[in-house]
């Protein structure tokens, strides 16, 4: 089965502190892979290295085969790495809409033009088209003009996942998606994820502290703590690690 995400010895320094230490991970095409940990293990910071976002300090990345250790967060975006944030990154004064014609920025033709110079004479049909159709798919066609800052935190959400979709990515990272939902969004953003993979044809990397939406959705779990990978394997596996027992101070995994 193809790789679609390699990690190699991959560190992450900020001055003397070891945020991401020594991480190799490989994540396979249609995969949805768990990453876990306590806070502070530095789940987040390993994300943002592998969007781009935190440079390397030793290691390298390797995206569908092709080394991008090098390669800035556009770049990495352009090739196919999406991600969402843990607390929304959206222009909340732009309507749904135009939140989603920022994922399209990697296009020939950028479609952000039109924001910018505040024009909509000549529509982009093909943006156009693939923004309803993952409305459609998300269930959100009717507030396709709805100002952010008047929508629910789940639909939110919801746009985020949206604005990573309307670029096809291979790898689409979710940081937390499940905060600040309740029990009932949670179960709904479960089945959502659970159809992604093989109804967009992504591989999925997923940082969750919803340990049972983990264990049910992921094939593999990584767990990080203090920027090192202590346990990988499946849900069952890694709820009986000792390590991983002793990182979460006795709290089971499988509970």
């Amino acid at each position: 089965m193809t790789q679609i995400l390699k990690l190699e010895g991959l560190m992450v320094r900020f001055g003397g502190l070891t945020a991401v230490n020594g991480v190799s991970l490989t994540i396979a095409s249609g995969e949805i892979r768990g990453l876990i940990g306590p806070n502070g293990a530095g789940k987040t910071t390993l994300f943002n290295a592998i969007s781009g976002l935190a440079p390397a300090s030793a290691g390298s990345v390797h995206l569908d085969g092709l080394e991008i250790t090098s390669k800035s967060a556009p770049q990495r975006a352009a090739l196919g790495i999406r991600r969402t944030f843990q607390t929304v990154q959206l222009v909340q004064s732009f309507t749904v809409y135009e939140n989603l014609l920022f994922g399209l920025h990697t296009r020939a033709g950028n479609p952000l033009t039109r924001l910018i110079v505040g024009s909509y004479a000549t529509p982009d049909a093909d943006a156009d088209a693939i923004i309803d159709e993952v409305l459609d798919y998300l269930g959100m066609r009717d507030l396709k003009h709805r100002v952010v800052d008047t929508l629910t935190i789940a639909h939110q959400r919801y746009v985020e996942i949206g604005r990573a979709l309307v670029a096809r990515p291979k790898l689409l990272m979710l940081d937390e998606p499940t905060a600040g939902l309740s029990p009932a969004q949670i179960e709904r953003l479960d089945d959502l994820i659970g159809r992604l993979s093989s109804d967009w044809k992504v591989s999925i990397l997923l940082v969750e502290h919803v340990i049972p939406l983990v264990v049910k959705l992921c094939s593999r779990i990584t767990v990080l703590d203090r920027g090192r990978v202590i346990a990988e394997g499946t849900g069952a596996e890694i709820g009986q690690d000792a390590a991983v027992q002793k990182a979460y101070l006795g709290e089971r995994l499988d509970a």
